[in-house]
């Protein structure tokens, strides 16, 4: 997998959900890195089809003021 584009991202996480993802890592045989990976770009892939949605219902009515709505 290239590195173009890719950014670092570190952050502290709960013990519980390090054990969870050590066991599960130690028992498939995949690395931290590929499993985070993966739950990543699942969860911005949902979460850019939910504003694409989003986008697509609302249509033009997004710019009307909050008054104007009923």
């Amino acid at each position: 997998m290239s590195t173009a584009g890719m950014i670092e991202i570190r952050f502290e996480v709960d013990a519980d959900e390090t054990n969870v993802l050590e066991g599960y890592c130690k028992g498939t045989g995949k690395s931290k890195t590929v499993v985070m990976r993966r739950i990543l770009k699942e969860w911005s892939e949902a979460k850019a089809h939910e504003a694409t949605l989003v986008l697509r219902f609302a249509g033009g009515n997004g710019s009307e003021s909050e008054s104007n709505r009923k």
